[in-house]
């Protein structure tokens, strides 16, 4: 009799547990740019760290949830993005500032939430090899393509205000980053704003005239990691996990001695290692800093400023407290369990680029 009051104990424990375990996700998804190559999924950053690193993957198995990865190709990173978190088919996401705050301001409320903040990027204003255009002036009633909704578009719009310019000043075209290039490389546009800019001037079909290198930080894209909001509320546990193994990720990849192996990673797209180094060569940022998922002043001050740009320039049906956005609980908890407290800039230095 005491044995089967045992099992009728456990029986009763188990079944307790049961609707936990059914309530639980069978599948978390990240959505990631990624390129098949050899029949394999190929990443880069910290996407690629996170899966050489395996933790992620075994941490959900111990919950009894699976982890894949959504890949994404670069030529529509933004909207492919935006619209997997509007079909609830990705949970997470690393993408930049504007498509972020597109799908935000374009809903009534709020939908996805600010996790960590990610390498800060930029963006380049190429011409063909051949142009003797040596600036936006230059280029004032020509053919100029930018991939609209993307993040670099908040650079290339901070360009022209600087120049009392706007795009009715220029022939606009808007092609994705691919088409572009080629149409950069063939004359067919006489200029071109990306982010892919080196491995063109290294096949020598065009040169950089402008960067946001050489402008204030506040126009560098504020890249981050992105969460769905009602998962996140529904599931924090997981959502602590999946922001942890980010955490790692950045922690591991900011190690100087692990800077070439960053680079590697790099070019697993088929960006050259040349192009690669030029990319994170940055005097304005340090190595570490550049990896660091603490938000900062001016990254709270980045979002607000690219909220209003985007609502002034009519990108967004709305305008919204940036504040909603911000949900930084999981990433200072991380940074505690993983004993970094330390490690990174004070997320109130002052000065610092967004993403730092």
């Amino acid at each position: 009799m005491r044995f089967k009051h045992v099992w009728l104990a456990l029986a009763l424990i188990a079944a307790s547990f049961r609707p936990a375990l059914a309530d639980q996700p069978e599948t978390i998804r990240i959505a990631a740019i990624g390129i098949y190559a050899g029949g394999q999924l190929q990443l880069s950053g910290i996407d690629s760290v996170i899966e050489s690193q395996g933790w992620l993957k075994s941490e959900l198995a111990k919950h009894g949830v699976k982890f894949e990865w959504y890949p994404v190709s670069n030529a529509a990173v933004g909207p492919l993005v935006n619209e997997g978190f509007a079909s609830h088919a990705i949970q997470f996401a690393s993408y930049g500032d504007l498509p972020a705050i597109i799908i935000n301001g374009s809903a009534e409320k709020t939908t996805t939430e600010l996790l960590a903040s990610g390498s800060p990027r930029d963006a380049y204003l190429t011409v063909p090899a051949n142009s003797d255009a040596k600036s936006i002036e230059d280029l004032q009633g020509k053919r100029l393509a930018i991939h609209r909704g993307r993040p670099w578009e908040l650079p290339l719009l901070h360009l022209l205000d600087s120049k009392g310019l706007s795009y009715s000043d220029f022939q606009i075209y808007n092609i994705n980053p691919d088409a572009g290039a080629a149409a950069v490389a063939s004359g067919a546009v006489d200029g071109l704003f990306t982010i892919t800019a080196y491995p063109l001037e290294e096949k020598g079909v065009a040169k950089i005239i402008w960067s946001t290198k050489n402008a204030p930080v506040s126009w560098k894209m504020g890249m981050g990691f992105w969460g769905a909001k009602d998962f996140i509320e529904k599931y924090p546990e997981l959502t602590q996990i999946v922001v942890t193994a980010y955490v790692k990720a950045a922690y591991w990849a900011s190690q100087d001695e692990n800077r070439d192996a960053m680079i590697k990673l790099e070019t697993l797209n088929g960006t050259s290692e040349k192009a690669a180094r030029l990319t994170y060569d940055d005097p304005s940022i340090s190595w570490r800093q550049r990896w660091s998922p603490l938000f900062s002043q001016a990254t709270e001050e980045h979002y607000k400023d690219t909220i209003a740009y985007a609502a002034d320039k009519k990108i967004i049906r709305r305008g919204f407290d940036a504040a909603d956005l911000f949900n930084d609980s999981f990433t200072r908890a991380a940074v505690k369990e993983l004993n970094l407290e330390s490690y990174w800039a004070s997320p109130t230095q002052a000065g610092l680029a967004p993403g730092q």
